[in-house]
């Protein structure tokens, strides 16, 4: 059984040379763990290339979006309860010809 311990990995270099590039990574792992997130990123950004107002523009906008979507998804229901309702009442729409 030989010990792994000490040796290189495949990339890796070895000696002072690997603890010098794990400590590189380590850092800069560090500043990106340190830093603002994705969203606070974002945020940064358009809050300086739009003024607030239109950022509430924007939000009423999506949300009569999503108004609009509801009414739609709400008119369906509707007619899916009335033609629920109008097959379970027993009228078929069919009418009977008496032929003499």
């Amino acid at each position: 059984m030989s010990e792994t311990r000490g040796r290189s990995s495949a990339g890796m270099p070895s000696g002072d040379a690997a603890d010098d590039r794990m400590a590189e990574l380590e850092g800069r792992l560090a500043r990106l763990e340190g830093g603002p997130g994705l969203k606070a990123r974002g945020m940064d950004l358009m809050g300086r290339v739009m003024p607030p107002e239109a950022g509430r523009h924007f939000r009423n906008a999506g949300r009569e979006q999503l108004l609009g979507i509801r009414s739609i998804v709400d008119f369906w229901i509707r007619r899916i309860d009335a033609m629920e309702s109008h097959a379970s009442s027993g009228e078929t729409g069919r009418e009977t010809i008496q032929v003499d």
